[in-house]
């Protein structure tokens, strides 16, 4: 059996609605002998006749009624999604959902939705706030349309494009006797106090690779799992701290941070989305105001 086709089925309810077939040709732009050949071949293949006619009125027949009311929602329905995805396709409303690791988003997502929301008000942010491993399962699962990360790059579920290189620091009160340094070696480290993030963090990772083939450093005083607690304790003076450099507050206040060397190391700091899959125009607008924040802040911090 052929199936009717959008335009008969449109056809049907507009004239069903004005209840004149004049009026239903005017609304749709036809003239009046093509609406209805677009009405007889849609009761020609339903074998139902759905209009009572006469020369001066149009009346639903009991079967005509009964399939108005099924079919009028489901054109309500395409109406309304493809209203939805034009104003999706033009930023005019919908949603955008990003993942962004816990250590680097103060620095980042404020000004970044302030200046998304400016262009595109109608647009819902919403925002996963996690760890590395968490951040990059919520790309993988669909959770999150996009996020900033610094691991995904060897993952083949995922496309990882490097924004910047973020090198590690020495976090230390600002009284402390390396604050005013311009550069410190990892072996100096031995004669302070230090604390340090637990293997659970990634960043842990990157500095025992970094550091395979130096001495190990001496017992920290104490292990933490996130870097943002790092920064409290070296605030309160329990020790000092390797910590990547836009983890540090933002004002200047009583943590500073001294560049690492004998080596230099760094992690990189990348939008990850799931291969394959383009953005939505939302989540592209998003990603590229938050890939020019992001170099933005580093060079920030290099200038200090």
């Amino acid at each position: 059996m052929t199936k009717p086709t959008l335009a008969d089925l449109r056809a049907f309810v507009t004239v069903a609605e004005t209840q004149s077939f004049a009026a239903a040709a005017r609304a749709l732009y036809l003239s009046q002998p093509a609406l209805s050949r677009r009405i007889s071949h849609l009761e020609d293949m339903l074998e139902v006749r759905l209009f009572d006619r006469t020369t001066r009125s149009v009346a639903l027949t009991t079967l005509g009624q009964r399939f108005l009311g099924q079919v009028r929602g489901l054109m309500e329905e395409l109406d309304r999604s493809v209203l939805s995805l034009r104003d999706a396709a033009e930023l005019e409303a919908g949603d955008v959902t990003i993942g962004v690791v816990l250590s680097t988003i103060h620095h980042f997502m404020p000004p970044v939705i302030n200046a998304f929301r400016e262009q595109h008000p109608r647009v819902l942010v919403r925002i996963i706030e996690e760890g590395a491993d968490e951040v990059l399962a919520a790309v993988k699962q669909g959770e999150a349309d996009f996020a900033l990360n610094y691991i995904g790059m060897q993952d083949p579920e995922v496309e990882f494009t490097p924004l910047l290189k973020e090198p590690y620091v020495l976090a230390v009160p600002t009284g402390h006797p390396l604050a005013r340094r311009r550069s410190v070696g990892w072996e100096e480290l031995a004669d302070y106090p230090h604390a340090r993030v637990s293997q659970a963090s990634r960043n842990r990772l990157f500095i025992d690779q970094a550091l395979a083939e130096l001495p190990p450093l001496p017992r920290p005083v104490c292990e933490v799992r996130h870097v943002s607690t790092l920064i409290d304790l070296v605030e309160h003076g329990t020790g000092v701290a390797v910590v990547p450099q836009l983890t540090l507050p933002l004002r200047p206040g009583s943590v500073v941070g001294v560049r690492l060397e004998r080596p230099a190391i760094s992690r990189p700091i990348g939008i990850i989305k799931r291969a394959g899959r383009s953005l939505s125009p939302a989540a592209e607008a998003f990603a590229e105001l938050l890939a020019n924040a992001s170099r933005a802040a580093l060079n920030s911090r290099k200038r200090r």
